[in-house]
């Protein structure tokens, strides 16, 4: 694994360290792609990143080094049903979603990448949030990114890890606890918090999940600096149809506050 061979770049800056935090949002993550590639066009190089569930996906990548577009050509590649089984059935393997990182970065570990990162889990043992920093980045994103009775929980330490944006679905506090000063939140799931008319299984646990994640979510948009939040209302978080049109809203919200958060960086 040379490309990781090099030592993690150590944060030494005459001005304050600045994260970027990834929240969770299934699908409507690719949002998340297009904002790095409006801080990729103007130099924005963020000292730490923290991401849940698919910003942990992203994070991983970005803090890799992996360019934009080359996460966009990864992403035209990308089947869904690839990742997983039949819902509700038979919940999968959450390490299928690690191959997404592991086909870009290889078994990279999280102490080898260039930046600081950290994906965030839920310890379904003790319904807390865990941090992780330390070891495999395919294993911490498919922790991250185990959405209850999709995936089965990834066994770990001897915790149960599923996704966690079940507790902390915008982890500012984790960007800050890592070193950040100043934080920027691409929140991928702007309209979270809606219920449903219908009274069928799936449907009920779709809604109870994005009601939990708007709670998990409110401490972290408390105290975000500066939040770039793209109406993805019009997109579903479990399929990857219109990417391309998410990646242009994800890059055009990014570029409205694009000066704000230059500023950040003195």
């Amino acid at each position: 694994m040379g490309f990781f061979n090099r030592k993690k770049k150590e944060i030494k800056t005459e001005r304050e360290p600045v994260g970027l935090v990834l929240g969770g949002g299934g699908a409507r993550g690719f949002v998340q792609v297009g904002a790095l590639k409006a801080f990729y066009e103007r130099n924005i190089d963020f000292d730490i990143c923290v991401g849940t569930s698919v910003g942990s996906i992203v994070g991983a990548l970005y803090c890799a080094g992996i360019k934009p577009d080359e996460i966009v050509e990864a992403a035209e590649k990308l089947e869904f049903s690839d990742l997983h089984g039949i819902i509700l059935v038979k919940p999968d393997d959450p390490r299928k979603i690690g191959r997404v990182v592991y086909n870009l970065i290889g078994d990279a570990k999280i102490e080898d990448l260039p930046k600081k990162y950290a994906a965030v889990a839920t310890d379904l043992r003790t319904g807390k949030q865990v941090v992780l920093d330390r070891g495999s980045v395919t294993d911490a994103v498919s922790a991250s990114s185990a959405y209850p009775l999709v995936y089965a929980p990834l066994c770990k330490d001897g915790m149960n890890l599923i996704d966690g944006g079940i507790v902390n679905n915008i982890p500012v506090d984790v960007a800050k606890m890592l070193g950040a000063k100043k934080t920027v939140v691409i929140d991928a799931h702007g309209t979270r918090g809606s219920g449903t008319d219908g009274k069928g299984m799936f449907e009920t646990l779709k809604a109870l999940f994005s009601i939990m994640g708007a709670n998990a979510s409110t401490m972290g948009l408390m105290h975000a600096d500066i939040i770039v939040a793209p109406d993805t209302s019009a997109f579903k978080s479990t399929s990857k149809d219109g990417y391309m049109d998410m990646i242009k809203l994800g890059y055009d919200a990014t570029m409205e506050k694009i000066d704000e958060i230059q500023k950040l960086f003195g």
